[in-house]
């Protein structure tokens, strides 16, 4: 195992095991995403890995809002040093139901090019809508980015 699968796999097993499953506000979910996404640059640390390697994303949708009922959307959590973005773009939604983290780390140890990047998601909501979301926006980054993912 590479150093990079060694600290995703001590990170997961420390996320807790059951799932939120709660509505969350604006002020929770950034907080959520900063402390789980810290954690993991922390684990990487740890291992001498760059913290760089690791980023996230708060995935939600915005059931509520009419024309964007089906679309599931990934905001990015940039470098600490501009965090503010993040907090406007997060402050300025209407009526978001916040469903998980996306995370990405970056693998440089392994020799497969398809490799490099792994992707999870870890859910705040339960429930098959949630969980098609969740990997709906999984799927979305794993295609090319950050953008709208639809359902």
């Amino acid at each position: 195992m590479t150093k990079a699968q060694v600290v995703r796999r001590r990170f997961k097993s420390s996320l807790p095991r059951t799932i939120l499953n709660k509505y969350l506000s604006k002020m929770e979910a950034m907080a959520k995403v900063m402390e789980l996404l810290d954690h993991f640059r922390s684990e990487m640390a740890t291992e001498g890995l760059p913290k760089s390697d690791v980023s996230a994303g708060l995935v939600y949708c915005q059931p509520a809002t009419p024309g964007i009922e089906d679309v599931t959307f990934v905001v990015a959590l940039p470098a600490p040093e501009e965090i503010g973005t993040f907090v406007d773009k997060v402050m300025a939604l209407d009526n978001p139901l916040f469903l998980g983290v996306l995370f990405i780390q970056t693998d440089r140890e392994d020799v497969k090019p398809e490799k490099l990047h792994t992707i999870f998601v870890w859910p705040f909501m339960g429930g098959p809508e949630a969980e098609k979301r969740l990997l709906a926006a999984r799927r979305q980054q794993a295609k090319g980015g950050l953008k709208p993912a639809a359902c």
